[in-house]
């Protein structure tokens, strides 16, 4: 199974939502949220996947955001979804035990007694901390590089994404994770930029996923010229490896109606992208 690890921002939620609602996300695939944002689009997104009946994983004690009040917190262990809880503390003091437990940092963890925990892990492939955890582990990585400026990834035009659904049972896991075409640091909004970029994930022949970094010129005129220039960059990309996904459909009719749809809606359809080609693996 795949677990995408979601921080709850909004255009995140609205790229899980149009995947729900046109039958593009596998069941293989099973978001875990992190609400970090009391918003429509987060409640929207629960109300859909209950809807749907598809599985996913809500953490009911996020790390930051708009939830960390004692009413915010009863609220999300309300929600009637399979719930995730991050370990800070020894998870035998917890009087309710989640559906999965997700190890960011090690200390609470190493001092937990794991001897008959049968509930799913996240967690990093650290030694100490699979030598030291029991029960069925997924492993969690952090694959997209995330580099201070756009313009440092003209050196890195593609790079290699994941190969891991091809090698996480081999390795002896229950599943693995990742943060889609973000990072495992959580940030409230990125630096502006000059540039506009593109991270756009494509398989290869072999079914590993690789990374497009697709970056215009600063020195061109508006937000729109620089949009179109990205996106002429991805369409000669898409003559060598075609993804044809919904997220790209979204992109592309920005163009066809002559108008730059804010980074948002970049985000979104990159998203979009990268779940809906995973679950492609998954159903083929």
């Amino acid at each position: 199974m795949y677990y995408p690890y979601l921080r709850g921002k909004q255009f995140d939620l609205l790229a899980l939502k149009s995947l729900l609602e046109s039958d593009l996300l596998s069941r293989s695939i099973q978001p875990i949220i992190e609400p970090v944002k009391q918003s429509k689009a987060f409640w929207t997104v629960v109300d859909l996947l209950k809807q749907k009946n598809h599985p996913c994983f809500i953490i009911d004690n996020p790390s930051a955001g708009d939830f960390l009040t004692d009413e915010g917190l009863q609220e999300l262990i309300a929600i009637p979804l399979q719930k995730a809880r991050i370990v800070d503390q020894p998870i035998e003091t917890y009087e309710i035990s989640p559906d999965m437990w997700i190890i960011h940092q090690a200390e609470a963890a190493l001092e937990s007694d794991w001897l008959n925990n049968q509930i799913p892990i996240l967690l990093s492939k650290e030694f100490r901390l699979l030598n030291r955890v029991a029960g069925p582990k997924i492993i969690m990585e952090d694959p997209f590089t995330r580099l201070p400026k756009h313009s440092f990834y003209t050196e890195y035009a593609t790079e290699m994404f994941s190969s891991r659904k091809k090698t996480y049972q081999q390795l002896g896991f229950y599943g693995y994770s990742d943060f889609s075409i973000d990072s495992k640091i959580y940030y409230e909004s990125s630096y502006p930029s000059k540039r506009i970029a593109i991270h756009w994930i494509f398989p290869d022949a072999t079914g590993e996923l690789h990374i497009a970094h697709l970056v215009s010129d600063e020195d061109l005129a508006n937000q729109k010229a620089k949009f179109f220039q990205v996106m002429d960059q991805l369409s000669l990309h898409e003559q060598s490896f075609p993804t044809q996904t919904l997220g790209l459909q979204l992109l592309q009719e920005s163009v066809v109606q002559d108008k730059f749809p804010g980074m948002g809606v970049i985000r979104k359809a990159s998203v979009m992208n990268h779940l809906e080609l995973v679950s492609r693996l998954w159903d083929k």
